[in-house]
């Protein structure tokens, strides 16, 4: 008895980064038999007579014998396929084929393509337009990637607390994300949030922020004599408020006895 094949794919194409591992998301669904097969094999091939996956290692292709692995349970009709490392020359159409033990065997023919980069994307990065001294800050660095084993280690340029959350965003991709928990001083001014993402094959990334710090008093606050070491004396108009227009953060939180 011949059966009739369908496969759903929720992707017509899949990103990935060359030297990473790639998941590609793959299912199917048949009518169920009468009788229920004792095997299922699945194989996976490139340009229809490629193999690129098989149970049995020597049948798989020189080039992707040791790269290949069906993550997914066929049982549960899922094909899924990892590809690690991802090689810019992995870019398909490929095709995939369900063989039943006892069973007629039809090929399915999927027609999809890899979307392979040589190098990855900065991070994203946000942390707030203005912090003030003294006060606890968060900032947030993410990237996302497709290899959910391999994660990019994401790393701060200042000393903070960080902490790490991973989620799946679709079938192929996920997103590492870092938070850095830190206390600015006044010195961190104008000075640059950098956030590195490094992937495998040392493959480094990275996003900046330019701090903005204010000190953390709003109420005015006149100004007498100002002493700033290595550039004298500043003095204020008498009765001038704090203007932080006019005046730097270094120069009021060096008055407040700060630094």
């Amino acid at each position: 008895m011949a059966f009739s094949y369908s496969l759903l794919l929720a992707w017509s194409s899949v990103s990935g980064l060359q030297g990473s591992c790639i998941v590609i998301p793959c299912s199917f669904n048949y009518p169920e038999p009468e009788k229920k097969p004792s095997k299922l094999t699945g194989i996976w091939f490139k340009d229809t007579h490629d193999t690129i996956y098989h149970p049995v290692s020597s049948n798989i292709i020189k080039d992707y014998r040791g790269r290949t692995e069906l993550v997914g349970d066929l049982w549960q009709k899922n094909c899924s396929l990892r590809i690690d490392p991802l090689h810019l020359s992995d870019k398909g159409p490929f095709t995939f084929r369900i063989e039943m033990e006892d069973h007629n065997k039809t090929a399915i023919t999927v027609l999809f393509s890899l979307l392979i980069s040589g190098s990855p994307d900065p991070p994203s990065l946000s942390v707030r337009e203005e912090v003030k001294v003294g006060e606890v800050v968060s900032a947030f660095c993410s990237v996302s990637h497709s290899c959910p084993s391999d994660s990019p280690l994401l790393t701060w340029s200042l000393s903070g607390t960080p902490s790490v959350q991973s989620q799946q965003l679709t079938d192929s991709q996920w997103e590492v994300t870092s938070s850095l928990t830190f206390t600015p001083s006044s010195t961190d001014h104008n000075q640059s949030l950098v956030c590195t993402a490094e992937y495998r094959g040392e493959k480094t990334v990275k996003r900046f922020k330019t701090l903005n710090v204010k000190c953390k008093w709003t109420t005015p606050f006149v100004l007498t004599t100002l002493f700033v070491c290595g550039a004298g004396i500043m003095r204020s108009e008498p009765g001038e408020a704090w203007n932080s227009s006019k005046h730097t953060v270094t120069q009021f939180c060096l008055h407040r006895g700060l630094i």
